[in-house]
């Protein structure tokens, strides 16, 4: 052998190099494309956050992106073109080869790859329960209708349906519980797992701090998924219970981490559904998202939530629209009583099961300075006003401007589901939203009665 001693140390430098080289993961495929660009892009999912990783040139329609370490980071990625024109995979210690076709990013087809090939399976499952899901939900503002007329064959509707989607959804997550024990070894194993909801779990123990603490856990797109099945399971359609649930999750995180932005997104959106019932607690989270770690990200991401209706201690904005006789008619002309400002419809099933407490509630308090103010979502004044006699609605306080939902009022206010009440002191401030039953009856003792 030559002993000069740079031969040496060339030689020394290929082996280190070479090894390196033959340790290092890889993923390399080819796309079909009419007009590709120059540059391939690989992102990494952070939460729901798509992070810039990597870019390689797009020669022939032919892509390499090799790791930098003996592996990728394990996790889910995307590759592609922009965020949007995008393949999902995951990546780890494997070399992973793909074809793609950008006419339909999402039917990749993986070789090579242990992970990709069992993640595929998940993909095409979740694709059909998605689909049946939605017919399920196509069925059910179909069936709507009868819920006025006849509300026996409503009800029996409603429970074939409401048997045919637990049956789906137990059924996925059996197949879910399959797959995570197929991949135990494997990186979707974890990704599974997050998916999951065994029988066995509890509130305090479906999203633990552990959970946040495990970096390639941050590394999966599931986090909106994984809040949103807590409150669905634990929070027992409470609104209350969910807020409280989501602060939960939020305090699993140390401030101004990875962790902490992905709690606070992914609570931020599993709490949007109480936007249709007049609450802004999704918009609050965001706030304290773009508060607690300021910057592009959260401000943009507070962009997408509207700041929702008044909150309880803010002045209750005025409403001024056209009485049963066509004649304007102010909110804030009944300042010095009590007043409950009731968002309705006379299509509103709710709605007009709710109104026998409220007339219970204004014969009771009315001659001790309560009254109510009635905003009707109606687009028909004859089926508002015969709603009105027959309900009982005795009160003179009825305005609209029979836009429906285009109601001025309701816009005022964020309205986005009915029925919706505030309850307004005296001076006019809000009090109390959305009490129901026995609720509303309960406040006004504690306000009217000595």
């Amino acid at each position: 052998m030559d002993s000069n001693p740079k031969n040496i140390f060339l030689f020394l430098f290929c082996l280190l190099f070479g090894a390196s080289s033959a340790f290092s993961a890889s993923v390399k495929g080819k796309i079909k494309s009419t007009n590709p660009p120059k540059k391939i892009y690989l992102f990494a999912f952070q939460g729901d956050i798509l992070l810039d990783f990597d870019s390689v040139a797009l020669k022939s329609g032919k892509f390499v992106f090799n790791s930098k370490e003996n592996s990728f980071p394990r996790g889910m990625y995307k590759l592609g073109f922009t965020r949007e024109n995008s393949s999902s995979l995951v990546l780890g210690g494997e070399n992973v080869e793909m074809e793609i076709d950008d006419k339909n990013w999402e039917e990749a087809r993986f070789s090579n790859s242990e992970e990709n090939k069992n993640y595929v399976q998940y993909r095409t499952l979740n694709t059909r329960v998605n689909f049946e899901m939605r017919v399920l939900e196509t069925k059910y503002r179909n069936l709507t209708p009868l819920a006025q007329k006849d509300k026996a064959a409503f009800d029996i509707g409603l429970r074939a349906l409401q048997t045919k989607a637990d049956s789906l959804m137990k059924d996925f997550q059996l197949k879910l519980i399959s797959f995570q024990s197929e991949s135990k070894d494997l990186y979707v194993g974890k990704y599974f797992k997050l998916l999951s909801s065994e029988p066995s779990t509890s509130a305090e123990n479906f999203i633990t701090a552990e959970d946040f603490e495990d970096l390639e856990n941050l590394r999966a797109n599931v986090w909106d998924n994984r809040v949103s099945t807590l409150f669905q399971k634990f929070g027992d359609s409470d609104p209350d219970k969910w807020v409280i649930l989501g602060d939960q999750v939020i305090k699993l995180t140390r401030p101004k981490t990875m962790a902490r932005e992905i709690a606070l997104r992914s609570v931020a959106k599993a709490l949007q559904p109480l936007e249709q019932q007049g609450l802004n607690a999704a918009f609050e989270i965001a706030k304290r998202y773009s508060s607690e770690i300021p910057g592009t990200r959260s401000t943009e991401f507070l962009k997408q939530f509207p700041p929702g209706p008044p909150s309880v201690g803010e002045m209750a904005p005025d409403i001024a629209l056209a009485d049963r006789d066509g004649k304007p008619y102010k909110l804030s002309s009944l300042r010095g009583k009590v007043v409950l400002l009731d968002f309705w419809a006379s299509w509103c099933g709710p709605c007009r099961q709710e109104n026998p407490t409220v007339v219970k509630a204004y014969n009771k308090y009315e001659s001790k300075g309560f009254t109510v103010f009635s905003v009707s979502l109606d687009q028909s004044k004859e089926k508002w006003l015969a709603a009105i006699a027959k309900d009982g609605l005795i009160w003179n306080n009825h305005v609209s401007d029979l836009k429906g939902w285009g109601s001025e009022g309701a816009a005022l206010y964020q309205v986005r589901g009915i029925p919706a009440t505030f309850l307004l002191n005296k001076e006019g401030k809000i009090i109390a939203k959305n009490l129901r039953g026995p609720a509303l009856e309960e406040k006004l003792k504690e306000l009217l009665e000595p």
